[in-house]
């Protein structure tokens, strides 16, 4: 380089012109330095959004878990709710098996006792009478009643005549005797056909001329008010209760709240129970009973018969008898 373009370089140095490589070259590196530029902006303009959704995502995520913590921690007061209901199930079951098993085994003996009581009112004897309590005495030879009669003779000649304070003893020990009979024998009568408004009062009144000992009315577990339709009455003797069977059997019951209506009175056992062998004791009564009511209706029919035509009994009079014998009779 001459010395005078060197004075014109350093006087104006803008005017100068560099040689074509260093150009070049400078021109590659800032156009790199504005790629960077570039790309930094980018990095910087995608890092935002990035950051957003991450914490978009987190946020949700954050969601999610505490959705899953709550859901699960129902599900575990749900299975633990389930779990205490099943065991208060279980336990009222078996205590309800328990009870069952207990009223069962208390009537069991119930039924066991009432069999090996005797019969209240005679259905297992063989007598023709339904009704008849009292048991029979065994058939005696006539030579052992005989005997028997010599042997009360002569103890009545060989023995004085009886203290008044002996015979006072005996009638006591007597009287607690017949208390005992009469507590295993109780004569009691089922009463059916009743109206649902009938109660101890009107059934009281009812029978008030044969004095029941008691009167019970069956009536509806939800409404004690309301009877089921059936009762039972109780006598303190068989007398009182076979007038009952006989006078107020198809009787016209009466309270003034329902219209009148027939009641059937029946036999029945004591001490309850739907047991086989009590219900087979009833039914051998009642077909008893009702073969003696049959056989005395047609008693009174006959009887009603005989005295609107009396012709023909009188000429029936002597039907029975033999012929050979009918002029005897005459």
């Amino acid at each position: 380089m001459s010395d005078k373009k060197r004075k014109l370089i350093q006087n104006n140095p803008e005017e100068a012109v560099e040689p074509e490589g260093k150009k070049a070259k400078k021109e590659k590196k800032e156009k790199k330095e504005k790629r960077k530029s570039v790309d930094v902006a980018d990095a910087v303009k995608t890092e935002e959004p990035t950051t957003v959704n991450d914490q978009a995502e987190k946020k949700e995520k954050k969601e999610k878990k505490e959705k899953k913590e709550k859901k699960d921690k129902k599900d575990k007061k749900e299975k633990k709710d389930k779990e205490e209901k099943k065991e208060k199930k279980d336990k009222e079951e078996k205590k309800d098996k328990k009870d069952k098993k207990e009223k069962k085994d208390k009537k069991k003996k119930k039924d066991e006792s009432e069999d090996q009581t005797p019969d209240v009112n005679g259905a297992d004897q063989d007598t023709t009478d339904a009704m008849d309590v009292d048991v029979a005495p065994p058939a005696e030879s006539k030579s052992e009643k005989k005997k028997s009669k010599k042997d009360k003779k002569a103890k009545k000649e060989k023995e004085p005549e009886p203290i008044e304070d002996n015979a006072q003893e005996n009638s006591e020990e007597a009287q607690p005797n017949e208390g005992e009979k009469q507590k295993q024998n109780r004569f009691i009568v089922f009463v059916g056909n009743l109206p649902y408004s009938a109660n101890q009062e009107s059934l009281t009144e009812h029978f008030s001329k044969i004095t029941p000992l008691s009167i019970r009315v069956a009536t509806e577990k939800d409404k004690p008010t309301k009877c089921r339709g059936f009762g039972f009455v109780e006598f303190d003797n068989y007398d009182r209760m076979k007038t009952c069977l006989k006078l107020y059997h198809h009787s016209t019951f009466d309270d003034k709240k329902y219209p009148p209506r027939r009641i059937n009175v029946e036999l029945t056992a004591g001490g309850g129970g739907n047991t086989g062998n009590r219900k087979a004791k009833i039914e051998a009564k009642n077909k008893k009973l009702f073969e003696e009511r049959q056989r005395q209706a047609k008693e009174t029919h006959q009887v009603k018969e005989n005295k609107q035509n009396p012709e023909e009994t009188a000429g029936n009079q002597y039907a029975g008898v033999h012929p050979s014998r009918l002029g005897r009779m005459a």
